[in-house]
């Protein structure tokens, strides 16, 4: 079974090697090498300059199941990009072409040793915005190395990317929506140059569809290709579980979380009232996209510490869902061992192997002074050792 396996997906090391062959062979490379232990491919242009860096993990995942002409054609269209002239991303030239794009807080970050990770920023809770040049074939990520180049400040990336965007959003606006009037969903599927899912950023985008639609709309970004619109059902359990399914099976997933319009015609997440017939099924999809985002983050710092010898343990972030309640996040703070806390609705505080209380964050954060680790996304919080006496007793009384 493994045998044949192997013939329709390649291993790492095959999957690596092809991809080099490939790399070394396209116009406008001058050498290339693989290094196993970035599982990424350093190449350089014939124009000079330093080493450019493919790393492998994306589109591995991507690509790797797939007949071997189309993961020829997937990798050249990466290096085409990577060995574009450096006349042709003039700050002019590119300006134009900077698209915002919704991905998940930890995309770029967990990376190998030495790897620049894209511009981001906040956007939603566990969700960063990034900005991509969108090239013919495929779209890159713009890394802060290409400021200078540029002569631009960060903000001034995300101004441009989201000037373009607005004039995608009225665009899209001004389509045939009044179409689509009690329609139970729509599905919008991105064929690469669309930037569907980057409305959501655009702002007063969600609200005008609904007045088009004339009905409040909710969306959903399971992954970067799909954004599904609909008018939420009064039962949205069945509705949460087939994105949750979409958003769990995706390569490159975003969030099962609902969006809706906000006040201001922003963005934000749905969030019923406690006790709305509607909240376990929006709080287990917000427990699934935190845990999803803290699950990524902790193999990669895990690893991290382990190599550099450093003394410190990654708390993993728990969903929990009760049978006949909404979900819960938790944490774990253990006495006498350096933690990195991810921030969770709950912290169980356990001695020797057995809890000895659970407190709401909300409790401990107003007790105990708790800061940030920094350059941390999502945020993780060091805390040595139970708290004082005195405050334990505090929480003891608020458990």
């Amino acid at each position: 079974m493994g045998w044949f396996k192997s013939l329709g997906q390649p291993s790492r090391r095959r999957f690596a090697a092809q991809a080099l062959r490939i790399v070394r062979r396209m116009p406008g490379v001058r050498s290339a090498t693989y290094h196993p232990d970035r599982f990424a491919i350093a190449l350089h242009r014939d124009e000079g300059g330093s080493a450019a860096w493919l790393y492998l993990s994306n589109i591995y995942q991507e690509a790797a199941g797939a007949p071997a002409p189309q993961r020829k054609e997937r990798i050249e269209q990466l290096v085409r990009i990577m060995t574009a002239p450096r006349s042709e991303d003039s700050w002019e030239s590119v300006r134009p072409r900077l698209r915002p794009v919704l991905r998940g807080q930890t995309f770029g970050q967990a990376g190998p040793p030495g790897m620049q990770p894209p511009l981001s920023r906040p956007a939603l809770p566990f969700l960063h915005e990034l900005v991509v040049v969108d090239h013919k074939e495929a779209m890159a990520y713009v890394t802060a190395a290409r400021l200078p180049e540029w002569e631009v400040t960060a903000d001034e990336v995300f101004a441009a990317a989201r000037d373009n965007l607005a004039g995608i959003a009225a665009r899209s606006l001004d389509g045939p929506w009044e179409q689509n009037r009690g329609t139970a969903m729509i599905t919008m599927i991105d064929d690469g140059d669309a930037y569907f899912t980057s409305l959501l950023l655009a702002p007063g985008w969600l609200a005008g569809v609904s007045e088009r639609v004339g009905t409040p709309i909710m969306a959903f970004a399971p992954d970067n290709h799909t954004l599904v619109l609909c008018s939420p059902p009064e039962d949205l359990g069945p509705l949460y579980d087939l994105v949750e399914k979409h958003f769990t099976e995706a390569t490159r997933s975003v969030s099962p979380v609902g969006y809706v319009a906000g006040p201001d015609g922003r963005t934000v997440p749905y969030s019923p009232p406690p006790g709305h017939p509607h909240e376990i099924a929006v709080r287990r999809a917000e427990a699934i996209l935190a845990a999803s985002e803290y699950g990524a983050q902790t193999a990669w710092l895990t690893g991290q510490y382990r190599e550099a010898g450093i003394d410190v343990h990654v708390g993993e972030l728990i969903a929990v869902a009760p049978a006949n309640g909404p979900a819960e996040t938790v944490a774990t703070w253990v006495d006498g061992i350096v933690t990195l806390l991810p921030a969770a609705r709950s912290i169980v505080f356990a001695r020797d192997g057995a809890v000895a209380l659970q407190v709401p964050w909300s409790v401990v954060a107003d007790e105990i002074d708790l800061q940030p680790e920094p350059l941390l996304t999502p945020l993780r919080y060091r805390v040595e050792g139970w708290p004082s006496p005195e405050v334990m007793s505090i929480l003891r009384s608020k458990a």
